[in-house]
């Protein structure tokens, strides 16, 4: 089952989306977007811990 996630979903003002089929795969599309478009917001654990709250399936 195919997993999605949009930065909205955390509460950043952001469209950007992804969408994979497991949650590390899009733990790394969130960590490689973070360092392009967002750097200067900090993946804490705290975040990572929301981020995966915020994967929702398919």
């Amino acid at each position: 089952m195919a997993k999605s996630y949009t930065c909205r979903d955390v509460g950043v003002e952001c469209d950007w989306k992804t969408s994979a089929e497991t949650e590390d795969e899009i733990l790394a599309e969130v960590q490689k977007h973070a360092a392009e478009v967002h750097p200067t917001i900090e993946l804490t654990p705290e975040l990572v811990d929301a981020v995966r709250a915020a994967i929702k399936d398919e």
